[in-house]
């Protein structure tokens, strides 16, 4: 969009330029149009002039470019700083993932037939670091972890997980106010944010 409005700038400037040429043209050197001895300096004061302000709707373009790169910049760098909050609190949140099921499993006895504890618990190690953001989501998880529990370490576990991702959460709203909000989807398609949705963000 801005190569379109640039040509246009251009060459509306360069037909404005050579329009005006053509009518100093006329004034001045066709005999037909003025029978007057025009002094020296007249002439280089009307193309000095007109040429003069001309060249300012090309500087106010460039400002207005200038301005442009400088917010693209700033939105740049805010979705950078959101994106190393969100790699920095990840590892934080993905383990209070083990722990959040952990606890639900005791205190509400939530049965883990689908794929037991240990199993989950193997792959976590292994590197599938959202193994228990997935069951979070499941019905079973999820219902258990938003009713009232009494268990204070589980609810001290849902509390951090809950106010790392509000941080999150206020951080990408902002940048899909500021800037286009690719990035903030892309960010809330992740699993520690649909776990964050679904089994927080309701309540």
């Amino acid at each position: 969009m801005k190569d379109k409005g640039g040509y246009f700038i251009i060459t509306f400037g360069a037909i404005l330029a050579i329009v005006w040429l053509i009518w100093g043209y006329s004034i001045f050197f066709d005999p037909l149009s003025f029978d007057y001895k025009w002094a020296r300096g007249e002439v280089g004061d009307f193309v000095g002039g007109g040429l003069g302000g001309i060249t300012v709707v090309f500087i106010i373009y460039t400002v207005w470019l200038q301005i442009g790169q400088i917010n693209s910049q700033k939105n740049e760098s805010f979705e950078a700083g959101v994106f190393r909050i969100f790699e920095a609190l990840k590892p934080e949140v993905e383990g209070l993932s083990v722990r959040i099921v952990s606890k639900a499993i005791k205190e509400k006895n939530v049965l883990d037939d689908d794929e037991p504890f240990e199993e989950m618990l193997k792959k976590f190690h292994r590197g599938d670091r959202t193994v228990f953001l997935r069951a979070m989501q499941k019905s079973k998880y999820h219902d258990a972890i938003r009713s009232c529990l009494d268990d204070t370490d589980l609810k001290e576990a849902m509390d951090r997980f809950a106010n790392i991702m509000t941080l999150l959460k206020n951080s990408l709203n902002e940048t899909a106010i500021n800037s286009d909000d690719d990035f903030a989807n892309a960010i809330k398609s992740t699993e520690i944010y649909k776990t964050y949705e679904k089994c927080f963000e309701i309540t």
